[in-house]
């Protein structure tokens, strides 16, 4: 125990030491400083200090020997830096002056350092002073300013610069890189990056310590890239640093297939808001959602103002500002409460060079104590040490403050006793190494040389690789450029801040949320960016595809489901008359099974249409059903339409070719075998196909783009290339056999059935062959049209159903009718005339004379004879007198039952003859009539038939039930003794009939009458 306390008092007590020890070095390094801050300053000026100077023509370095005997090479470094605007203070701009004369007093005292290598300095006697110029952001004023310098009398109070630090601007800097490289002076810029300057023919003496616009470039399309951008508008500002960042990140962004489009507005745009509006309504039109906008501090109000304006900021914009730094950015960028600038700026990003990077919030009128590092581990870490170190030391602070342009007192917001920040700023450590650098290479080249010359002091300057305060340096040995590998780069997110100014102004923090290193984007923990919806998911890159997904219209899907309906429609109508007219001879005889599976088969076909018109945002398993159903229902239902009218077909071609038929029998097991047989065929082909190659629903791209590349149109439609050799099967197969029946169909196409029966199954066949002829190459035309391809399928099931329908039952519903009209006028005709002779009959035998009840019994068909002489042919009056006269040429009845007999006999005869004139007059049976003889015998056996059982039923003759009568075959005996071997219809042998002279022998009126005396007799 005892031991424990030991071992912790000694902790403690070495503890103590240590910190005594640091406060003493702390002590002596402070004391130092005060001792050789200005030595060298005074050194130049007081003339008691200098024991001997010695100079060159060639080079702007004094060798000087002090009093106390060390020799020294005096060398002079003007730094050019933008400490205003001409008008206005640059915030933090004192930091730069800062990192430059501590970087000069650890050249000095390379034994103070804790950056530099002291061995590397070691035997080095070059040692700088600083002279400071304010530049204004003014190529004009820089050059004027540095004009001013190399017109001096070169003395050692006032000398030559020995190299050049700055400027800021790359339009500033290139007027001033021009004279530095006539004038054989080194030039080093910290912030500088156009790529210009690496064309030395043009540039020969300029380097930097920060990369270039290339290596910014590629950071910031890496960054970019990261976020999934594919178009990235870029808008700059027309001086060197903004053209020459336009151009490198075009190129750069062209090598990982970033499509940029670029717009440029002129430095002086801001005092003219019209251009820069221009520019961004230029921006506007390409709809990009990312922006890179290269400008600065004075630039950022007029963009952000046009860029509201036209909608694009705020969610699903991002703008990134390359120009911008952190400091002047939190000046400047404060905005009245409820403003539009005070709304859009925040979420967008400020990507920015580093020389060291610290992952803290910055806020505005907050100054954020970042603890140090101990011991630190980093140059930018020992660079914040080493700068709270010197600004705590009063001496330092006052030595910055009278290095500080004469000028500034004249801008302003310039405050003499104004706080110097406590750290250094992202541009800090790297004008630290500009300095550094420049020192080292003189170092370098005076271990040459006495009297060190600008040229060598470059070549040294460009092999340059050293640990400096903003991380590793390495320069281009062909440019003078840092490598941009060797650099950080940041993005710092602007924040809404909670706080307002004390004018009552809305302020924003700055949030680092990424930083680049090793060559690639790391994101920083815990600090998300934050975008301009508050949200921190990053937005799309482009605005969302209008795509025409091309669906079925709901008028087309309404027209197509009006289609269906009406085949069904007509085929619930058709059944239902098929099953009250099911015992109808038109019906037994056209056979119900038949007619049966064409109502079925159009029902199934007509049930295609729907999964034909399934689309999204069905399931795509449901829409690969739907897919293959299409075509299992209308191949099974067209092959149960399409099985018993072939069957049909088939058996009119027989007996076509066997022409002493009279009927055609079509057996139900005729119509199962030819749809077993059909039907078999086509399972054969879709089950293999199901199985193997089954349709799936596609989305396919069309070739129509926006302005991005990208397909604004697609169509969805039931695709397999592996399906193909089935549908080319299943076509020729059904196409095949529609176009067999359609040939028995033509051959056969003469022939006369029952109800014309023969014709219509014709008809119907030929009308689905040219519907499929006709649909299926429109089809494949409109393919990739979804409405009008399904308007076309829909079009093909009505068609091929409804005409089927149409044509089967439409003819033998009208049959029907018309029999059993014919039937009902038949027996309205009898009635009336058995009437009227009845009457008759009744007034003559009421007068109790025998011979008047003759003479008018026998007056009364005369009587109608000659009422209907002008609406019945001459023949049928005739033959009614004949029969009349025949009949009452009899003796007379001889008794009153004889004469009762005679009378009813009369009565009878007479409405016989009548029925018989009106009979023969309306018949309608073309085969009958086309022959004398047939047509004298056909008005016999009526006339046979009324005197024995009155009016004809049609329904009495059961002959050929369950088949169709053949009316008419044009290979008949009758049509080779007429026509010969040319066949001919019903209708032309007809016509050629009654062209020919009618032979009145064979019509004999005594044998017609004959038949009726047998008949009264028996």
């Amino acid at each position: 125990m005892s031991i424990l306390r030991h071992s912790e008092y000694w902790s403690v007590f070495l503890l103590v030491i240590c910190c005594i020890m640091q406060a003493d070095g702390a002590k002596r390094r402070l004391q130092a400083a005060n001792e050789t801050l200005d030595y060298f300053d005074r050194l130049r000026t007081d003339s008691s200090l200098v024991q001997s100077i010695q100079g060159s023509n060639e080079s702007n370095v004094f060798v000087v020997t002090d009093t106390a005997g060390d020799s020294y090479r005096l060398a002079d470094i003007s730094g050019f830096l933008p400490f205003s605007n001409g008008r206005r203070l640059r915030p933090t701009v004192e930091n730069e002056a800062i990192a430059s004369l501590l970087a000069i007093y650890h050249f000095n005292n390379p034994e103070t350092s804790p950056i530099l290598n002291a061995q590397e300095l070691e035997g080095c006697n070059v040692r700088l002073t600083t002279e400071f110029f304010d530049t204004q952001f003014s190529p004009i004023n820089s050059t004027r300013r540095f004009t001013d310098v190399l017109l001096r009398n070169h003395s050692l109070d006032n000398p030559l610069p020995a190299a050049v630090v700055g400027a800021y601007r790359s339009a500033t800097t290139s007027p001033l890189a021009i004279l530095t490289g006539v004038n054989n002076i080194p030039q080093v810029s910290y912030a500088s990056t156009s790529t210009d300057f690496d064309v030395k023919e043009q540039y020969p003496y300029f380097s930097r310590t920060v990369p270039s616009t290339l290596g910014e470039a590629r950071v910031a399309v890496r960054y970019f890239k990261d976020l999934g951008a594919s178009h990235v508008g870029i808008l700059f500002v027309t001086d060197a640093y903004g053209s020459a960042l336009q151009k490198a990140f075009q190129d750069a962004a062209a090598e990982v297939e970033i499509v940029t489009s670029s717009v440029a507005f002129s430095y002086s745009a801001s005092a003219n808001g019209v251009e820069i509006e221009n520019a961004v309504a230029s921006l506007a039109n390409t709809s990009f959602r990312y922006f890179y906008a290269i400008c600065f501090d004075s630039h950022f109000e007029p963009i952000m103002t046009a860029a509201d304006e036209r909608h694009m900021t705020g969610k699903d914009f991002l703008w990134i500002f390359p120009g911008l730094d952190q400091g002047g950015f939190q000046s400047f960028a404060k905005f009245p409460p409820g403003s539009a600038l005070a709304s859009v700026t925040q979420g967008i990003g400020l990507l920015m060079p580093t020389g060291g990077f610290l992952p803290v919030v910055l806020k505005p009128d907050e100054q954020v104590e970042v603890p140090l590092e101990d011991p630190p581990t980093t140059g930018y870490q020992k660079l914040r040490t080493a700068w709270r170190e010197a600004l705590s030391n009063p001496e330092f602070d006052a030595y910055v403050r009278s290095k500080l342009p004469e000028s500034l007192v004249n801008i302003s917001g310039f405050d003499p006793t104004a706080i110097f920040g406590p750290e250094p700023t992202q541009w800090s450590s790297i004008m630290y190494d500009a300095v550094t650098a420049l020192g080292i290479s003189m170092c370098r080249a005076g271990a040459e040389t006495e009297f060190i010359q600008g040229p060598s002091i470059f070549e040294y300057f460009r092999n340059l690789t050293f640990d400096g305060a903003s991380g590793t340096v390495v320069i281009d040995p062909e440019t003078g450029t840092r490598n941009y590998t060797s650099f950080t780069y940041a993005i710092w997110n602007v924040q809404n801040y909670d706080k307002l100014d004390d004018q009552g102004r809305v302020q924003f923090q700055l949030a680092p949320t990424n930083y680049h290193q090793d060559g690639e984007w790391k994101a920083v923990s815990g600090i998300p960016f934050i975008y301009g919806d508050n949200s921190t998911e990053v937005p799309e890159a482009l605005p969302p595809v209008n795509m025409d997904m091309n669906y079925i219209g709901n008028a087309g899907i309404i027209v197509g489901y009006v289609l269906m309906a009406i085949i069904m429609l007509f085929g619930l109508a058709a059944f239902v008359w098929l099953c009250w007219f099911h015992s109808n001879k038109v019906v037994i005889s056209s056979q119900p099974l038949f007619l049966l599976m064409v109502c079925i088969g159009a029902f199934v076909m007509a049930a295609t249409i729907i999964p034909l018109s399934l689309q999204e945002p069905i399931s795509e398993s449901g829409l690969d059903a739907a897919c293959m159903s299409g075509p299992w229902l209308y191949v099974v239902g067209s092959v149960i339409t399409f099985s018993p009218l072939f069957a049909k077909t088939r058996g009119i071609h027989n007996a076509y070719k066997n022409p002493q038929l009279d009927f055609i029998h079509v057996t139900s097991l005729d119509i199962f075998i030819t749809l077993g047989v059909i039907l078999g065929l086509n399972l054969a082909v879709l089950i293999p196909w199901t199985i193997i190659a089954p349709l799936e629903w596609t989305r396919t791209l069309r070739d129509s783009t926006d302005t991005f590349g990208r397909p604004v149109e697609s169509y969805g439609a039931c695709t397999n290339e592996n399906a193909i050799p089935f549908v080319v099967v299943v076509l020729i197969l059904n196409v095949g056999v529609l176009m067999l029946a359609n040939w028995w169909a033509y051959m056969s196409r003469n022939i006369e059935t029952e109800y014309h029966e023969s014709r219509y199954i014709g008809i119907s066949m030929a009308s689905v062959l040219q519907a499929w002829c006709m649909g299926v190459p429109i089809l494949i035309v409109v393919w990739d049209n979804p409405s009008a391809k399904f308007f076309v399928e829909a079009g093909i099931v009505f068609v091929t159903a409804l005409a089927v329908l149409l044509l089967i039952f439409i003819p033998k519903v009208l049959a029907i009718r018309s029999e059993r009209i014919q039937k009902a006028q038949e027996e309205k005709r009898g009635a009336y005339n058995n009437f009227q002779a009845r009457a008759k009959s009744k007034h003559a035998f009421d007068d109790d004379s025998d011979e008047l009840a003759v003479e008018n019994a026998a007056s009364a068909p005369v009587s109608n004879g000659a009422a209907k002489e002008d609406c019945y042919p001459k023949k049928s009056s005739s033959t009614a007198e004949a029969t009349a006269s025949s009949e009452f040429t009899k003796p007379p009845p001889q008794d009153a039952a004889e004469a009762d007999g005679a009378a009813t006999a009369a009565s009878v005869a007479a409405v016989g003859v009548a029925v018989v004139g009106l009979t023969a007059a309306n018949s309608n049976d073309e085969a009958d009539s086309s022959s004398p003889n047939r047509r004298n015998s056909f008005r016999s056996s009526i006339s046979a038939r009324l005197l024995h059982g009155g009016a004809m039923k049609s329904d009495e003759n059961t002959e050929g039930v369950g088949g169709i009568k053949i009316l008419h075959n044009p290979r008949s005996s009758r049509n080779e003794e007429k026509c010969g071997a040319e066949e001919v219809s019903r209708e032309q042998l007809a016509s050629f009939e009654d062209n020919e002279e009618i032979d009145d022998e064979h019509f004999d009126e005594n044998e017609s009458m004959a038949v009726v005396d047998e008949d009264e007799a028996d």
